[in-house]
């Protein structure tokens, strides 16, 4: 039997400490950035503005996975999910303070779509990692 386990990506040990937090700093960043984008759009086109809800969800899910991406190759040491993880943790509560006002469940899902985003683009990362180490292996 194979007694391997995969490791949680919950789990911050044998991370490097620096890259969560710049994973944490991106995904704020990241994060207000786009928030603003859409404020100045809801300001200058209020009434011709539709789907904000999908835009926050769909923005920030491609925030974190492209930033848990970024993070899973520029660490290299397996692992990407967790840096994609917390940055989202990181989201989530950005998106949870900020949208708060406007609705609970709104805020619930953009907070819950970051940390899902990130996680994806951790595992896409990790993907890549390997495949081009397996490449470079067979030449």
């Amino acid at each position: 039997m194979n007694n391997y386990r995969r490791p949680s990506p919950f789990d911050p040990r044998g991370t490097k400490i620096a890259f969560l937090v710049l994973s944490a700093i991106l995904n704020i960043a990241a994060g207000l950035a786009f928030f603003s984008l859409v404020d100045w759009l809801m300001l200058t086109y209020g009434n011709l503005m539709s789907g904000i809800d999908t835009t926050l969800m769909l923005g920030i899910f491609l925030a974190a996975l492209m930033i848990g991406y970024i993070m899973s190759q520029v660490a290299a040491d397996g692992k990407g999910m967790t840096y994609g993880v917390y940055g989202g943790l990181a989201g989530l509560v950005l998106s949870v303070l900020r949208i708060w006002s406007s609705s609970l469940l709104l805020a619930a899902l953009v907070g819950l779509v970051c940390v899902l985003g990130g996680y994806n683009g951790g595992m896409l990362g990790e993907g890549v990692r390997r495949m081009r180490a397996k490449q470079k292996k067979r030449r």
